[in-house]
């Protein structure tokens, strides 16, 4: 299929159970590229596993071409909460659920990582790098980070904490530790690395911070958004009409992507738009609106060199070429 600059292309996997679009966390981990195909994971059932005291959810997992959106491969999948797809930077993706699989691009296994292996009770992948290279485990308590190629893992921390985002040598939490310094503070932004924790953005709306890079974090919540390095210099502030969050970050590291969302008296989206950015400068480079409202927010993924950024759902997706 033929994409025209900044054009877009429709196409519909298939009917499902739900759009699940309601939550601003699962829309960033449900759907990825992989070389030349899309994988998305939708929830199509529930199905009871023998010596389980609850049902596990079902989901299938879909291969599609990229070009043409046709459905290539599929397998199912459970999951005894929701389903996590991550892309690395070696065309793979990382699916996690009651385990995490490092699958090809066309739905075959190339490895698994096991939580119990190293000794730990319970393991939580639900975050990788920006760069695709690194997932992050909570261990309860501390924090190990994984080789997304190998999956070999190491210890990042032996100290309780809670992530928020992960970057191939630090995590970041919006956990308020620190509020006992600052009463008056209603965010906190910790990036714990190999020398320990340090708070790096204190202030009234933060939100839930995200790698950009290894050293670019943002800070998006309310009706800005805040790009910081490592050391909590702000360097950049962005400041919309509507209410903000993350969407996205492309693996090159150049471009992120906000919703900007529009709401009802009822708290319902009644306008959902992606606007661009260069990670950079912090630039608006494009802006895209999705035919289709969410629940709560659209699923997204940019391609590994940003140039193409899919948003829809399991019962449609838009495929854009940005400029």
């Amino acid at each position: 299929m033929h994409h025209r600059s900044s054009g877009h292309s429709r196409f519909t996997p298939g009917p499902r159970v739900d759009s699940q679009t309601g939550s601003i966390f699962l829309a960033t981990r449900s759907i990825a590229f992989a070389g030349d195909r899309i994988v998305l994971a939708s929830k199509i059932g529930m199905r009871k596993v023998e010596g389980a005291q609850i049902p596990a959810t079902v989901y299938q997992v879909l291969s599609l071409d990229a070009q043409t959106g046709k459905v290539k491969d599929s397998r199912e999948i459970l999951a005894f909460a929701s389903l996590q797809v991550f892309a690395t930077n070696d065309a793979h993706v990382i699916v996690s659920g009651r385990s995490v699989m490092r699958l090809t691009p066309d739905l075959q296994d190339a490895g698994s990582f096991d939580y119990h292996h190293r000794g730990h009770k319970s393991g939580n992948v639900e975050n990788i790098s920006p760069d695709g290279s690194t997932l992050g485990n909570a261990t309860s308590p501390g924090f190990e980070l994984i080789d997304s190629h190998t999956l070999s893992a190491k210890t990042l921390t032996e100290q309780p904490i809670v992530i928020a985002s992960v970057s191939s040598k630090a995590v970041v939490s919006d956990s308020p530790w620190w509020i006992k310094d600052y009463p008056e503070a209603k965010s906190f932004v910790t990036l714990t690395d190999e020398k320990g924790q340090h708070l790096i953005f204190h202030g009234d709306c933060g939100g839930r911070p995200v790698f950009l890079s290894d050293d670019r974090v943002l800070a998006s919540a309310c009706k800005i958004a805040r790009i910081l390095d490592t050391h909590g210099n702000i360097l950049k502030e962005i400041t919309l009409d509507d209410p903000v969050s993350f969407a996205g970050v492309s693996q090159d590291g150049k471009r992120f992507a906000l919703q900007v969302a529009t709401y009802s008296s009822d708290h319902s989206i009644k306008r959902e738009r992606f606007v661009i950015y260069s990670v950079d400068k912090g630039d608006s480079i494009a802006e895209v609106a999705p035919p289709q409202l969410p629940e709560a927010q659209s699923w997204t993924a940019f391609s590994p060199d940003g140039s193409l950024f899919v948003v829809g759902s399991p019962l449609k997706l838009t495929l854009y070429r940005l400029p």
